[in-house]
């Protein structure tokens, strides 16, 4: 019989090596998710919109106004995090759910980007 301890350990390591697993497709999640962030981007400066794009590292946020779209990889759980304005984050849990495809979050991220665009030309028609 294992200690509870033994077990704990156990869970911990198989934890640890399913995100070590799943890091690699959030992170193609993040990459397409920033390339649709950069294509909002260049369409709205194309029409002469005040739109401003920061990237970091792990960290990626198109803001229009007063309307924003932040896409963030949390490494240590492989959680992909994609926030709309102030909503609450709608988080792509890669290492929990294997079902999950980086195309899944490109996908969710074109459609909040053209929220987005749609909110702000509604609050601010041009």
């Amino acid at each position: 019989m294992k200690s509870k301890a033994e077990r704990e350990t156990e869970e911990l390591a198989r934890h640890k090596k399913r995100v070590a697993e799943a890091l690699a497709a959030a992170e193609s999640a993040v990459s397409q998710g920033a390339e649709s962030l950069k294509f909002a981007h260049e369409k709205l400066q194309e029409k002469g919109q005040p739109v401003v794009l920061s990237q970091e590292p792990d960290k990626h946020r198109i803001a229009f106004g007063e309307f924003s779209l932040a896409l963030e990889l949390l490494r240590d759980s492989a959680i992909v995090r994609v926030t709309f304005g102030d909503g609450k984050p709608r988080e792509f849990d890669f290492a929990k759910d294997r079902h999950i495809a980086p195309a899944d979050v490109e996908e969710y991220i074109g459609r909040r980007a053209l929220e987005l665009v749609r909110a702000a030309q509604k609050a601010a028609p041009w």
